[in-house]
């Protein structure tokens, strides 16, 4: 008896099905790849090198360019202070007030001192007076009188140093009173009412709003070329618009960590403008030559921002493009296009790559 074939008919059948597929695919025709299209509505120009000013911005904020710090002058408790942080101040408008009590003890001291200097004076040159009529008769002799004459030009120096003293103890009683010397705003309140105060030690902050500018810091390799005559364009996050400054000054020391320059702006008088603004300055540096292409030939497709090039034959291919700034309607690129290469300015929604510039419109 002869033993079945392993697996049958139906096993060949199985492995009759994987094939199927493969043989239909093989004998399938190849998938049609659409034919250039010419297009007659298409507006061309060209990727130009165009030279446009060169700038130069960095990061700052506005700052006070004025800002006091007001001490006492003299040692005393403090007995008023009149304002607070954000309050507006005059100048000459008195915002502390120090204890008088040991100036006019002082001064009292002094006037007393002066008195006992005065009588002592008088004393002196009616000694002097006598024994110089003395001398004379024989009844006393020079050396009595050479005396009398020392003792009243020490009066005489003790008198002038009473006379200072009080001077200096009267001009203490100006120092217990502070004015504000600016106009501007409390920014910082650095004692309270009854706190001793000592000569150099603060006790109030005030900002000048007068002299606001705007600060920032330059890198070494770009602080030689800035040009004092040029205008700084100014702008602020906080204040709608931009703002035309000029170069104050540059520190002329660098930070030795940084490498870089403080520099500050001048702004021009204006509302809504306070201290601790965040902005950017751009400061112009010369010309320079780049590739520009007009605004209106950037379109977006699948995300990536680029134009449409018209190559050699008129055929039409998508360039995603690295761009910079815009200047007046003009682009500029730094990768992707070269001079004089053609682009599409509003290219169509269904433009696509393959696509041909009719020969009538090349």
């Amino acid at each position: 008896m002869r033993p079945a074939a392993s697996g049958g008919p139906c096993m060949g059948r199985r492995l009759l099905l994987p094939l199927i597929p493969v043989m239909l695919v093989a004998c399938g025709k190849q998938a049609s790849v659409p034919a250039p299209r010419d297009r007659t509505d298409l507006v061309v120009d060209q990727a130009t090198m165009t030279v446009v000013p060169r700038h130069y911005t960095v990061p700052g904020g506005v700052i006070a360019d004025e800002r006091v710090q007001l001490s006492s002058r003299i040692s005393g408790f403090i007995r008023r202070l009149a304002v607070r942080e954000g309050e507006p101040v005059r100048e000459g408008q008195v915002l502390v007030e120090i204890d008088p009590s040991e100036v006019e003890g002082a001064v009292r001291r002094a006037a007393a001192a002066l008195a006992s200097a005065k009588a002592d004076l008088a004393d002196a040159r009616v000694d002097v007076e006598k024994f110089t009529a003395l001398t004379r008769t024989g009844a006393v002799s020079i050396d009595t009188l050479r005396k009398a004459e020392v003792r009243r030009d020490v009066a005489l120096a003790r008198l002038a140093e009473a006379q200072a003293a009080l001077e200096t103890a009267n001009a203490q009683r100006a120092y217990t009173s502070i004015a504000s010397p600016v106009d501007g705003v409390v920014v910082a309140r650095l004692r309270e009412s009854g706190d001793l105060a000592t000569p150099g030690l603060p006790i109030l902050e005030i900002e000048a709003r007068d002299t606001l500018v705007f600060q920032t810091f330059v890198a070494e390799s770009r602080v030689a070329r800035l040009d004092p005559a040029q205008p700084v364009r100014v702008e602020l996050d906080a204040v709608p618009g931009e703002r035309e400054g000029r170069l104050l000054r540059v520190v002329p020391s660098a930070d030795p960590v940084t490498r870089r320059y403080e520099v500050k702006v001048s702004l021009p008088a204006a509302g809504g403008l306070l201290p601790g603004m965040f902005g950017r300055a751009r400061f112009l540096l010369g010309e320079e030559q780049v590739l520009m292409v007009p605004r209106a030939a950037l379109t977006d497709r699948g995300g990536l921002i680029g134009v449409f090039r018209v190559a050699s034959g008129g055929l039409v291919g998508f360039r995603w493009l690295r761009t910079r700034r815009e200047i007046d309607g003009q682009v500029e690129v730094t990768a992707g296009l070269e001079a004089g290469d053609r682009v599409v300015l509003n290219p169509p929604p269904d433009l696509r790559d393959g696509d041909r510039l009719a020969a009538g419109a090349r």
